[in-house]
């Protein structure tokens, strides 16, 4: 009863862990805006430097929401198998190091936004080339961090759902698919066949987003079917 009671309490905690995620990369995102969608992102970056420092902050959300669900889900995933367990926490920890990257490249072009408009003229190709260079890091980041190895680290945990039939077998097969899709979109966007941040690629990654928030729910509800994890323990 006990070792139930804690496993339950582990599935509520991973389940807020995916919520907080999915909401803080959404917000996260929305608040770049004024870098993102804007050519003349540094003289308007340093009107908006609190709003993009907010987004920096949701984003520190969404990389210890990440750390969060890598702890949280390991145990479960080991029962199944030590190697592919380490493997997703070894891929979850490489998209929460590119998150980072990503973060402080933002927080690099909101500080010299600010200094942007009182720079001297002989300097300012200078500072717009640092800021390109701050933006492209910023999108490459993004690609490989939340694209990329969320597809690899997706895909490893929802097939052991699947085999383990820890969760129900068409929940799982939306992670696998949805985890397929985002990293069909990196390749995409790797290979410039998609610009980073398009509708095609925000369709693309849609689905992962709406399979971690019905995950999240069924592991706050229900939690793991119990059954196949302690045949898991045998």
């Amino acid at each position: 009863m006990k070792q139930h009671n804690s496993n339950r309490k582990n599935e509520i905690i991973t389940g807020v862990f995916f919520i907080a995620a999915t909401v803080a990369a959404i917000i996260g995102l929305k608040l770049y805006d004024p870098v993102l969608k804007n050519t003349e992102f540094l003289l308007i970056a340093g009107n908006s430097s609190t709003q993009i420092a907010l987004g920096a902050f949701f984003e520190a959300v969404l990389a210890c929401s990440a750390v969060g669900t890598g702890i949280m889900l390991y145990p479960f995933l080991k029962r199944y198998s030590e190697s592919w367990a380490l493997g997703y926490a070894l891929f979850r920890l490489l998209e929460v190091v590119f998150i980072l990257i990503g973060l402080l490249s933002m927080l690099s072009i909101a500080k010299i936004s600010q200094d942007y408009i009182n720079i001297p003229r002989q300097d300012i190709n200078s500072i717009q080339a640092s800021g390109n260079t701050l933006k492209t890091i910023y999108s490459w980041a993004f690609v490989l961090g939340p694209h990329f190895m969320l597809g690899i680290n997706t895909f490893i945990y929802s097939s052991i759902f699947y085999k383990s039939k820890l969760v129900p077998g068409k929940l799982a097969v939306l992670g696998i698919a949805g985890a397929l899709l985002i990293f069909i979109a990196a390749l995409l966007e790797l290979f410039g066949i998609l610009p980073h941040f398009s509708s095609e690629i925000v369709m693309m990654a849609l689905p992962i987003a709406v399979y971690e928030m019905i995950l999240a729910v069924w592991l706050i509800m229900k939690g793991f079917n119990k059954e196949a994890y302690e045949s898991l323990q045998n």
